[in-house]
């Protein structure tokens, strides 16, 4: 009769294995983690370069116009719903049929309601944003709450694009303060009390390189606090330096899209007559 001896392991051979396993795990859930996040960064870009597709859409039904950031609808300006404005995120629908935006009549001021759809980027961080906010080189002086807490609570929707809207030139063309001239349009025709409201309807034929001109980037569009009658706003430029992994998402004018690093507003360019120019934020040269 055949005996056979059984043999298992020992406790250092287990405490080896785990310990294997152990430093396995340590490198590999760092780069699981990259791999997650640069998935949700192609995902942002592919709803961006959709958005692009969109807006060039609407110049197309629209005389060559830029889709309006924010548009009156001829209804009273009552409560924090704001149903006499929709924004460029509404004035898309038609193209993009995706992210339509709530609207609730009864929303509470200070409510936040996440967006929708392809307007939903999954890298956003709220906290990167206002970092990039309240930076001494875009809205704030570089403390926190400097120019964020005014904005982060959206009292009835925000998306993670905002627009450009003209805003007439500015800077004094020197590396310290470069020059600018937004390029959107701002489509707001309802009167006010102290008469209508100029309207600015830039045509595409307006801007000199549409392929270097941005339009919208990551950043927020919504209704921001104010009791009964809150005021629509919405940023583009600076505000996405920190998004996904140090830079951000920017839709440029012929509808194409790209990741750019760090501050977009800090690419500049020099004219023939020595002036400074943001690349991406300047239409007419």
């Amino acid at each position: 009769m055949l005996s056979r001896s059984k043999k298992g392991f020992t406790l250092i051979e287990l405490l080896v294995v785990i310990a294997i396993i152990a430093i396995l795990a340590a490198i590999l859930f760092p780069v699981f983690a990259q791999a997650r996040e640069k998935a949700r960064m192609i995902s942002c870009l592919s709803n961006a370069k959709q958005i692009g597709t969109g807006i060039i859409m609407y110049s197309q039904d629209y005389d060559e116009t830029i889709v309006p950031w924010v548009q009156g609808t001829g209804l009273p300006s009552t409560g924090p719903a704001r149903e006499d404005a929709v924004t460029w995120v509404d004035l898309l629908q038609p193209y993009i049929k995706n992210g339509q935006p709530k609207r609730l009549p009864d929303l509470v001021s200070g409510a936040q309601i996440p967006p929708e759809g392809m307007f939903k980027c999954p890298s956003f961080n709220p906290n990167t944003f206002a970092q990039s906010m309240d930076a001494a080189d875009c809205d704030g002086d570089g403390t926190p709450g400097s120019a964020s807490a005014d904005w982060m609570p959206a009292s009835q929707y925000w998306a993670n694009y905002g627009i450009a809207f003209y805003t007439g030139p500015t800077g004094n063309c020197l590396a310290n303060d470069p020059y600018f001239n937004f390029a959107g349009s701002i489509g707001w025709r309802k009167p006010n009390s102290n008469g209508p409201r100029p309207a600015h309807i830039m045509g595409l034929a307006a801007v000199n390189r549409p392929a270097d001109t941005v339009i919208v980037t990551d950043g927020f569009t919504g209704i921001l606090p104010g009791g009964n009658f809150p005021g629509i706003g919405t940023t583009c430029g600076c505000e996405a330096a920190n998004a996904p992994q140090g830079g951000g998402n920017s839709i440029f004018l012929d509808g194409h899209a790209k990741w750019l690093h760090g501050n977009s507003e800090r690419y500049e360019l020099t004219d023939a007559q020595g002036c400074v120019y943001k690349k991406y934020y300047t239409f007419d040269k």
